[in-house]
């Protein structure tokens, strides 16, 4: 108990009356009349308000021992506006009313003590409430620099969005090229500025976010009507200006992906690249304006803004009146500010996919396929593996097989070590994400005699709490052994539960009524069959559409389930003509029509494959 408390004691002794309060008791009602006030002696105190339209309550402020709780009352007369709770055990000194109107006539000096307490809480709390106002202001305001950006943006989506296609296929050809010649520095200096990843993997990720996606762009797509239906036109339109947001672990193909899909779709594009990435970003940026100067496009189609990276920033751009529309990448907390944000947005979910390898799977393919995929690039790709389910009369064997492509599967001892060393709060270290594992292995004195390129730590089927059953963005994996199908689809769906709904999850089998089961009952967009994580997510290995922005749905709170595409950077304008009027259109129309559905129905786009 500090001096000042002990003093102020002193002085109150004959005034106030000891209480003790356990956690979540109630000090005093919101509506009451007051009865007095307290002193809190230790312990914290926190006030409510409740809205009885919406039937909810909300957490104000938090007192602390010294403080004074519920004066105003006493000295104005008021009714209580807020309620006032325990935050675990408190100790507090009840000063009545009428022992403070007492004080005033028999001890002066224990009135002043009251008074000065009372003041100096009042203070503490208007400053914490002025702060807090501030804020809410500066984030209603607009930024004369945000605006800038913002205004250059649009002026710079006008002009291009009468640019004739065949302009806009040479424009982002050049610009997919032009970063893929770079792709070797860029991915050095993403790994030296980010300190995570693998160079190597880095490169051809890059690869796959320049000339790969340039290929899934289709760059013959004409920009005339298109007949839709019998009496239905449709036209495309740009939205305008996207506001996008960068992830750390995948700083230069989402930027580059971004901005072509963006302007494949005739809009321009504000990129906020991750303050951790920010050199990198700025740097993709510059080239990418550079071929814009080179084509006599504006070079404001593709901007980064020039102050430092900060959430204030990045929530005042995506709420400016003038951007149209946002892709947010990022972690969940900047997904759900895009949304809450008042602008047309696409966010995407936490991956932490769940592997079910089933008894009848090609184990020694499968456990190349897993090694290989968690460990590329260091397992930073959120639609990676996560969380083996192993049917357990193999189980044995697929260990086996693991520890031969190069995982160190631990021992239980060797579990609770990488528990106690890299994991904290629940969560992997934020330093040892993107790290390869070998390095966590070495902080974790954990050896093999081979090189170590995946960690598989065994997690007992039921155990919700462990920090191994969530997204690991590094190689390490959690393994659960299963008895059958309906454990096996219960223990995917508990993982996705607690952590990935909406991403991804994916199966290893021959059998397709097993596969069909699992996909109807995993809550998630994405369903990979005999397929790596990393490479299968995004499309690179399959018949998905190429994307770095992956859609969780509904289920991982996104507005698409989608993979992400530049069509979903287009308003789809419809021109419908009345019955009368597709009548008189004769048979021309109806025969156009026909033939298209027909050209629909008998389409089927390759996959693309990427050996990686």
């Amino acid at each position: 108990m500090s001096a000042l408390i002990d003093d102020s004691l002193v002085c109150l002794q004959g005034f106030a009356t000891e209480r003790q309060y356990a956690n979540n008791g109630c000090l005093f009602l919101q509506g009451d009349s007051p009865d007095g006030c307290h002193l809190i002696i230790s312990g914290q105190v926190e006030t409510f308000c409740f809205d009885s339209d919406v039937q909810a309550e909300a957490v104000l402020q938090t007192y602390s021992a010294g403080e004074v709780i519920g004066s105003i009352g006493v000295i104005d007369g008021s009714l209580r506006k807020v309620t006032a709770k325990a935050k675990a055990e408190v100790m507090t000194y009840f000063i009545a009313t009428e022992d403070v109107e007492r004080m005033k006539v028999e001890n002066l000096k224990a009135y002043e003590t009251f008074i000065r307490l009372s003041t100096n809480t009042l203070a503490k709390k208007f400053r914490e409430l002025q702060d807090q106002a501030c804020t809410s202001a500066i984030s209603s305001c607009v930024s004369p620099v945000v605006n800038e950006v913002v205004d250059r943006a649009n002026a710079a989506q006008q002009i291009f969005s009468s640019w004739p296609e065949h302009k806009i296929s040479e424009l982002l050809t050049d610009i997919a090229h032009s970063v893929n010649a770079e792709s070797f520095s860029l991915a050095q200096q993403s790994v030296d500025e980010t300190g995570m990843g693998v160079v190597e993997h880095k490169v051809q990720k890059i690869q796959i976010g320049t000339l790969d996606v340039l290929r899934s762009l289709d760059l013959s797509t004409s920009d005339q009507v298109a007949l839709e239906a019998p009496g239905v036109e449709s036209m495309v339109m740009p939205m305008g200006v996207v506001f996008a947001i960068i992830p750390v672990t995948n700083p230069v193909e989402t930027i580059v992906f971004k901005a072509l899909s963006a302007m494949k779709a005739r809009n321009s594009i504000i990129i906020s690249s991750h303050r951790k990435a920010r050199g990198i970003g700025d740097r993709t940026v510059a080239i990418i304006r550079e071929v814009l100067t080179r084509h006599g496009a504006p070079a404001d189609l593709v901007q980064a803004p020039s102050l430092p990276a900060n959430r204030k920033l990045t929530q005042a751009f995506m709420s400016h009146e003038k951007v149209h529309f946002i892709l947010a990448t990022g972690g969940p907390s900047m997904v759900k500010s895009a949304y809450r944000s008042g602008t047309p947005a696409i966010g995407v979910g936490k991956g932490n996919a769940p592997v079910w390898v089933c008894s009848d799977a090609n184990l020694a393919v499968v456990a190349r396929t897993v090694v290989g995929s968690k460990s590329f690039d260091n397992g930073v790709v959120c639609g990676s593996e996560n969380n083996l389910i192993i049917d357990t009369d193999v189980a044995a064997d697929f260990i086996d097989h693991l520890e031969s492509e190069g995982a160190a599967v631990l021992t239980p001892t060797e579990v609770g070590t990488l528990l106690n060393t890299v994991f904290e709060n629940g969560s992997l270290t934020p330093e040892l994400i993107g790290q390869s594992a070998a390095k966590i292995c070495n902080l974790a004195g954990i050896q093999r005699h081979y090189p170590i390129k995946l960690i598989v730590a065994e997690v007992t089927s039921g155990n919700a709490i462990s920090p191994l059953i969530r997204e690991k963005l590094a190689p390490i994996l959690s393994l659960t052994r299963v008895e059958d199908d309906e454990q096996a689809i219960f223990v995917a769906r508990s993982i996705l539960n607690i952590e990935g709904r909406g991403h991804t999850a994916m199966i290893h089998t021959q059998n397709k009524t097993r596969i069909h089961e699992f996909a109807k009952a995993v809550e998630v967009s994405r369903v990979l069959v005999n397929s790596p994580g990393t490479q299968g997510c995004i499309g690179a290995c399959n018949g998905l559409q190429l994307s770095w922005t992956l859609g969780c749905g509904t289920f991982g709170g996104s507005s698409t389930s989608d993979n992400v595409t530049y069509r979903h950077l287009q308003n789809q304008k419809r021109i419908a003509y009345s019955q009368t009027s597709i009548a008189s259109f004769g048979t021309t129309i109806r025969d156009k029509v026909k033939n298209s559905f027909v050209s629909k129905r008998r389409g089927v786009s390759n996959a693309r494959v990427v050996s990686i």
